[in-house]
């Protein structure tokens, strides 16, 4: 393995799907193989970790001004390549100082973020994946987005996200938790955890509960974005207060005691334009956990999940299927425990953190 600079927005504690991908990744390669520098106000500096403003929105590009601080760290580190999740705006520095200075590197895709760079920047988002020395996606249907680009094909590897999820819990811990929420054993506890983005459709979520409103249900949400105001207003529309449970965001050391209260795992989804399931580590987790499972059928969702196998997958936008999935649950205890162990058992099919840092050790 070369030594790799690790160049992203996004790296743990700071919480979400493409941090803890990469976070995954790195951890158990030897720490003198690679350095990360980061700009999230989550990460400090420590070890192999900087912490450094990359960009700034008074210049274009934007990251324009910390073009001459990577090219220092470059060569004070020795560094060889360089690793970066975010094809733009890093992946531009990256194409640069490979023109520059023949500095390979290496390009991870996720769904969103290679959409977006197509649609905003075509050209650019073409030549930085043209000029890789490896691209990487997180599932087959994110490769599938670039498979009309003429890349070479093999430069393009499949590394589906790991997860390490704590499984030991502090059973007073949990107990305390669920009075804290006001969960009680009556109650059927359906969970979503991730972004509150329109693609995750926790509206058709919170109208499946008006829907349902013979059965003792509470909607227990993990985290933050920009339709959680939204959301309220819908809550409050309906007046079912009462049955929703804003958790905000929860630290991945906490994640364990959320899974461990609810009943259901549910993610619907609604079409977008560029946004699209690029894997859904959460569904893993839940499995892991040996929850039923209901999941959009879309994306690389597919690729996990299947169809009344390992859990009941819903159209998109589609709030009738998502409201008898939850239904179907709720009233057949034999199917939901059925489902929820194949999903588990299909969850151990998935390679380790560990066994997917030796594979990206081999690569690089």
């Amino acid at each position: 393995m070369k030594k790799t600079l690790v160049l992203t927005h996004e790296y743990f504690p700071f919480p979400g799907g493409v941090a803890r991908y990469v976070y995954n990744l790195f951890k158990h390669l030897p720490q003198d193989k690679y350095l990360v520098i980061t700009d999230n106000d989550q990460v400090k500096t420590k070890d192999n970790i900087l912490n450094l403003q990359l960009t700034s929105s008074f210049l274009k590009p934007t990251w324009l001004m910390s073009f001459f601080k990577i090219q220092k760290i470059i060569k004070e580190n020795k560094i060889e390549q360089i690793f970066t999740p975010n094809i733009l705006p890093f992946g531009s520095l990256s194409y640069l100082m490979f023109k520059l200075y023949k500095i390979p590197y290496v390009i991870s895709l996720h769904g969103l973020d290679v959409n977006l760079a197509l649609k905003n920047k075509s050209s650019l988002t073409k030549k930085i994946l043209a000029n890789a020395k490896l691209i990487i996606t997180n599932s087959q249907n994110t490769a599938n987005l670039i498979k009309d680009l003429n890349l070479e094909k093999n430069k393009i590897k499949v590394l589906y996200p790991s997860f390490d999820l704590e499984t030991h819990i502090d059973q007073d811990k949990l107990l305390n938790l669920e009075k804290e929420l006001n969960i009680t054993d009556d109650n059927l506890v359906l969970l979503t955890v991730g972004r509150l983005n329109k693609r995750k459709a926790h509206d058709l979520v919170i109208e499946a509960i008006v829907e349902n409103k013979d059965l003792p249900l509470k909607y227990l949400i993990v985290g933050e974005g920009e339709e959680k105001e939204n959301l309220i207003t819908l809550v409050k529309e309906h007046g079912i207060e009462d049955k929703i449970i804003w958790a905000g965001q929860v630290a991945d050391s906490e994640l364990i005691y959320y899974y461990k209260l609810a009943n259901i795992f549910v993610t619907p989804h609604r079409m977008t334009n560029v946004d699209v399931e690029g894997f859904g580590l959460v569904f893993l987790e839940a499995a892991n956990c040996q929850l039923p499972i209901i999941a959009g059928n879309s994306g690389g969702v597919k690729e996990i999940l299947t169809n009344e196998e390992n859990a009941l997958l819903v159209e998109a936008d589609n709030l009738n299927e998502l409201s008898k999935a939850i239904r179907l649950f709720a009233s057949d205890c034999e199917l939901s425990w059925k489902l929820a162990q194949n999903a588990y058992k299909r969850s151990q099919e998935f390679p380790s953190a560990k066994e997917q840092s030796k594979r990206l050790e081999g690569w690089l």
